[in-house]
């Protein structure tokens, strides 16, 4: 028996909406709106850091 999920034509799976980021860590800086923790994610080359309380989000670059 095969156990897998079918999704619809042009859906891997891999996408960030299905499959979340490929990696989150604590980030070291409080937010700037409210003041609390972050958390930095990536998927696929993009970083950036999130707030785990209100809607603040940044694109972190580290190319600069």
């Amino acid at each position: 028996m095969m156990f897998g999920w079918n999704y619809p034509p042009g859906v891997t799976g891999s996408e960030y909406a299905i499959a979340g980021p490929d990696y989150e860590q604590d980030y070291p800086e409080p937010c700037p709106v409210c003041g609390e923790a972050l958390v930095q994610q990536g998927y696929r080359g993009e970083h950036w850091v999130v707030c785990i309380s209100c809607d603040y989000q940044e694109d972190l670059d580290f190319d600069a």
